[in-house]
């Protein structure tokens, strides 16, 4: 397809970009036994309260177009600009090992939360040692492409012109911008000891006075990210990454959330 790149606006050949990089989307599917030959085929399993949607389990591609986790976006040269910082994620977090994706326990533990109160559903903070603007520019890029899509999956994500524009500026120039620029806050998930690697969630936004949130559930971690003009909330200061590369990840219990969404779908009979 020709068209203008949504990133550098050169006119040409666009890609079908992923909205969710393409990595996260392999690494929830499963194998499943389809067709006259019986030949094993990569599936996803979509969940959901919409009622225009009925969910199921469906071949690689198919939720990707209903709900639009890949739209003609980029051309080949931001493309692989993207890439390059995607690859490092995936090595950072998962290693290299075939999909499904596994989490590397990455950091090491600074502050134990287990019985303690004040911290319910917490489990502990790590510090880990990452590359800055790798890390920072793959952020930006999640949410960047969140905002600009027009699939419904990401109907929420609406970043307005100031800040598409401030996004667009730091990725097309690949300078990550200061540690308090969209600060995400990266949570850890787990339930029963395994990493929730194959969830991916709608994403929800929350608004603080004029501080705006947005929630991101991908490959078993909650992105967190403040959007707004103002410096962001201390804990997003002491989380995020740092240009020296130092972060903190905070894992967390992911069994109220799960739960929340059992009785939801339970009450509509999704499942």
């Amino acid at each position: 397809m020709v068209g203008t790149c949504k990133l550098c606006g050169a006119v040409g050949v666009l890609k079908q970009s992923h909205i969710i990089p393409d990595f996260y989307i392999r690494g929830l599917e499963h194998q499943l036994v389809t067709g006259n030959h019986g030949t094993a085929q990569p599936h996803s399993i979509l969940l959901t309260n919409r009622s225009e949607l009925e969910g199921g389990v469906r071949q690689r591609g198919f939720w990707e177009k209903i709900l639009g986790m890949k739209e003609y976006l980029l051309c080949e040269s931001c493309e692989q600009r993207f890439q390059t910082n995607e690859t490092y994620v995936r090595e950072l977090f998962y290693g290299t090992t075939p999909p499904p994706l596994l989490k590397s326990s990455i950091g090491t533990v600074v502050a134990d939360f287990t019985g303690q109160s004040g911290f319910d559903g917490l489990l502990h903070a790590r510090k880990a040692s990452v590359d800055y603007r790798k890390l920072k520019l793959f952020q930006l890029s999640l949410l960047w492409r969140a905002g600009v899509a027009k699939g419904p999956f990401f109907e929420i994500v609406r970043l307005g012109e100031f800040h598409e524009a401030k996004l667009k500026n730091l990725l097309t120039t690949e300078m990550p911008g200061a540690e308090t620029d969209y600060a995400c806050i990266m949570i850890d998930l787990r339930l029963n000891g395994k990493g929730c690697e194959g969830w991916i969630e709608t994403p929800k936004r929350s608004k603080d006075g004029h501080q705006t949130s947005y929630q991101f559930v991908i490959g078993g971690y909650m992105f967190l990210f403040t959007v707004s003009k103002q410096r962001p909330s201390q804990a997003a200061q002491l989380c995020c990454v740092k240009p020296s590369g130092e972060m903190i990840i905070v894992a967390a219990d992911a069994t109220r959330i799960l739960r929340s969404h059992g009785i939801v779908l339970r009450r509509l009979g999704r499942i």
